[in-house]
């Protein structure tokens, strides 16, 4: 059986730092505007460094072999450039990172159907946990196995390598209690209970924050003071991160809390996520208000 613990390797700074994808091999430049563009230096033999032990035999796809001959192209997600991965040119298989050559493509990307782990791409599965193949499986499909990555943080919080081994699931899962793609709670009262801390996300129905409580999915309550404190005092969530994975938390200027942005988008996109002791939240003005009770 396969843990559900993530298998880390050491990769530079410089390729974690440019948007991953499934891919183990990495040739993006990134320009001065941001962009990313193909290194096809970075796609030579010997260039090619790998990320697991091509000899240990073990089965898991970040020990596949090194590609050879391998084309710098662009994937599909993340618009990063990575070499042999699914969709660049090829003669042969060894010209791709794991996956097959067909019809002068390199093959096995997201949903492609499969029988065996060798023909899907890069750190892509098509097993499960226990390396079975499920009937109709596909690369990265539900049920595959996801909890394997180069560019994960062997430091990090289950949180913050989350979005990692996300981009190994179709569905854009990866449960971090089951190590296998999965899909997320997305209603009131949905079984969460196999992955109580990230299986629930947007109500569908509402669009409200969803939250697993007992098992299952519930909205999530309005933050307030004391609940503030509460998360401080232990709250395990809290002390992952103040604000949901994608957002950074600044101080309001004049109010008694912080606000949540995601800089990667708007920054005028904000919320209180918290208020400071002594103050909770008031929905109607939106802001932090003395909590005369307190």
């Amino acid at each position: 059986m396969r843990s559900a613990i993530a298998l880390l390797s050491v990769v530079s700074l410089a390729s974690v730092a440019v948007a991953q994808d499934y891919g183990r091999f990495p040739c993006s430049l990134v320009n001065g505007d941001g962009t990313l563009s193909p290194d096809p230096n970075q796609c030579l033999d010997d260039a090619l460094i790998p990320p697991g032990d091509p000899t240990s035999g073990t089965g898991f796809q970040i020990d596949g072999p090194t590609p050879t001959g391998a084309t710098c192209a662009r994937a599909g997600q993340s618009g990063a450039y990575y070499c042999g991965i699914a969709g660049a040119p090829c003669t042969v298989d060894a010209n791709c990172d794991n996956g097959t050559c067909e019809g002068g493509v390199c093959r096995g990307g997201l949903t492609t159907p499969c029988t065996a782990d060798a023909q899907c791409s890069g750190n892509l599965y098509c097993t499960d946990i226990e390396g079975n193949v499920q009937p109709g499986a596909t690369c990265g499909g539900l049920g595959s196995f996801c909890n394997e990555s180069p560019f994960a943080d062997p430091d990090g919080t289950p949180a913050e390598n989350y979005p990692v081994f996300n981009q190994y699931c179709a569905s854009g899962y990866c449960g971090v209690d089951t190590g296998v793609c999965e899909e997320h709670a997305t209603e009131v009262g949905a079984d969460c209970s196999f992955d109580p801390d990230f299986a629930c996300t947007v109500d569908e129905a509402t669009g409200a924050q969803l939250t697993c409580i007992g098992g299952a999915c519930a909205i999530a309550p309005q933050p307030t003071g004391a609940r503030a404190r509460a998360r401080r005092a232990g709250g395990a969530l809290f002390k992952r991160r103040a604000c949901p994975l994608s957002h950074t938390a600044c101080s309001v200027q004049g109010q008694k809390g912080f606000e949540c942005i995601d800089t990667n988008t708007n920054i005028e996109q904000c919320e209180i996520w918290s208020c400071v002791d002594g103050f909770e939240y008031d929905s109607a003005s939106e802001s932090c208000i003395r909590n005369i009770r307190a």
